[in-house]
This record gives structure tokens, sequence and C-alpha cells, in this order.
């Protein structure tokens, strides 16, 4: 068991700080709204940071809005070929997600060299976890202060310097664990 000498003596403690129903998006098929948001939220962060919210930028967070699931970015560039006429190459793809990753709207898991979209746009702290779900591939996320505060603070007892957290948990949704049961 963790311990911490923060406001959370236990990781039981922890836990019940986490709203679950934030967790993970809703349950949708027809995502027209969750683009309209994140689009929005691009443009907004796009003009707010100097920057423009180009064509080939657009396309890689359109594909990756079309659900909450994770991408790699052939899987996104394949994507792109299908929908146009002219398919850029692997670096375009790249360079978007690093813009679009810059400014908090896509994150990569590292686990699966993939990309989501982000289901919260501007409201990050840069201090999230990422839930996978095993069975569906569905991603939610979190942003924990309690987890954030604890791992410094466990690094610092360990005598580690921290340069870089990415947190991912692997495990089943509710969704696919109501579908088993069900």
């Amino acid at each position: 068991m963790i311990t911490s000498t923060g406001p959370y003596r236990r990781m039981d403690d922890m836990v019940q700080s986490i709203d679950p129903g934030q967790a993970f998006p809703a349950r949708c098929d027809y995502h027209s709204g969750c683009r309209e948001r994140l689009l929005s939220a691009a443009e907004s962060l796009c003009r707010e940071s100097g920057t423009s919210l180009t064509a080939n930028r657009r396309a890689v967070l359109d594909i990756l809005s079309e659900s909450h699931h994770s991408l790699g970015a052939y899987d996104i560039l394949e994507r792109m070929d299908a929908g146009a006429g002219r398919r850029p190459g692997p670096a375009a793809v790249y360079r978007a997600l690093e813009f679009l990753s810059g400014l908090g709207l896509v994150h990569r898991l590292g686990s699966r060299n993939s990309w989501f979209a982000c289901s919260r746009p501007g409201e990050h702290r840069g201090r999230s976890q990422y839930w996978i779900c095993a069975n569906c591939g569905v991603v939610g996320e979190t942003e924990s202060e309690e987890i954030a505060q604890i791992l410094p603070e466990l690094a610092l007892s360990m005598a580690f310097r921290l340069d870089r957290v990415s947190i991912e948990i692997e495990g089943e949704c509710r969704g696919c664990q109501l579908q088993i049961k069900g």
C-alpha cells in the first residue's frame, strides 16, 4: 500500500476522490457533439496561441474525434488517404499530432504508440491519468491532484528525479463489464 504525507494517507482514500463519471466519455455512436466541442476548443486555443488550425491539423483532429478510441499515426494516415484524394506523408501526420498535443487537444498513449482526442480540451494542468479498456479500446481520462501530488513525494523518498510522468491504466470499462454480465 502506498502511503503519503499529503492529505490522502491511503490509496483507498485517493481512489474515492476520483469521480468515475468524469473519467470516461459517455458512450455514444454519434460523435458530432464531441467533434463540435473539440473543434471549437481547437479554434479557440489556436486563436489564443496565435497559430492556426491548418487543413492537415483539422483532418487529424477530425479523425481522432470520430470515436473515443486511440489510433496510431499510420492508422490516421490511412483514414486521411481514404477520405480525400491527396495523401499526406507520415511526417505531416506526426507534425499535426505534435501540434495538437501541445495544445492539449490530443494525448499520446506511450504503451500503445497511439493518440486519442481529449475529452476535456483546455481543462488540463498536465496531470492526467489514462484509463484504457482492454476489451473495447475506449480511453478515459482523469486528472487527480492527489495522484499528481503523491508521485513527487514518492520519488523524493527514493531519491529519484522525475522528468516526465505518464500514467496509463488498463482494465475493463463499465460498459464492457455490464455486457459480459448481461
